[in-house]
C-alpha cells in the first residue's frame, strides 16, 4: 500500500478522528498474485473477481452476459436504424443528443410515484414525442418476447461501421 504525503496545510486535516490523530488515506490495493493465491481453490467467484480486480482491463463475463440479455421495453428507429431504446430495467439509450431535448427533470417529478412499468411507458411516450411522427415505434411491453440488448447493440454496432465504409 502507498499512502498520500501531507506537507504543511493541507486537505488531509479534514480526515482529523477525534482525539486529533491525523488519519492519512492511502491509494487503492491492486489484488495480486500473492493475494489471489490465499483464497481456497474451490472459491471461483472470489477470485474471478480479484482477478478482474487486478487487470483494469478485464470485464466481468456474467456481467456483460446479464446486460447483453435484458429485453427491450421500447425500440424507436429512424430511417430504419435504432436511434433510441427504453429497456425493461429501466435503462435507457439514446443518440445523437436526442437525450438533450426530454426534459429529465420534469419526467422524473411526474414519474417518482409511478410503478417501473408506467414510468417505463411514460419515459417512452417521452422520447417518442421528441423525435416526431416519422419515427416508428415497437413496443414491447414488460413480458413477451421481444430483442435483447446486446441484440439491438450488435445491430446499432454494425450499422455505424456500414456508414463508415466497413471501418
Amino acid at each position: 500500500m502507498t499512502s498520500i504525503a501531507a506537507s504543511g496545510p493541507s486537505p488531509v486535516n479534514a480526515y482529523r478522528l477525534t482525539g486529533g490523530t491525523v488519519f492519512a488515506p492511502v491509494g487503492a490495493v491492486r489484488a495480486s498474485a500473492d493475494l489471489t493465491a490465499q483464497v481456497r481453490a474451490n472459491d471461483t467467484a472470489f477470485q474471478q473477481q480479484m482477478k478482474t480486480s487486478s487487470d483494469p482491463d478485464a470485464v466481468d463475463p456474467e456481467i456483460t452476459r446479464r446486460n447483453r440479455a435484458v429485453q427491450a421495453h421500447t425500440v424507436f428507429r429512424e430511417g430504419g436504424r435504432v436511434v433510441a431504446a427504453v429497456w425493461r430495467d429501466g435503462q435507457t439509450l439514446m443518440t445523437n443528443g436526442i437525450a438533450t431535448g426530454v426534459d429529465w427533470t420534469s419526467l422524473q417529478d411526474r414519474t417518482s410515484g409511478m410503478t417501473d412499468a408506467r414510468r417505463r411507458d411514460t419515459i417512452a411516450d417521452a422520447i417518442a414525442r421528441q423525435l416526431g411522427p416519422s419515427v416508428q415505434v415497437q413496443r414491447y411491453g414488460e413480458t413477451g418476447s421481444a430483442p435483447s440488448r446486446g441484440l439491438i447493440l450488435d445491430e446499432m454496432n454494425a450499422t455505424n461501421i456500414k456508414a463508415r465504409g466497413g471501418r
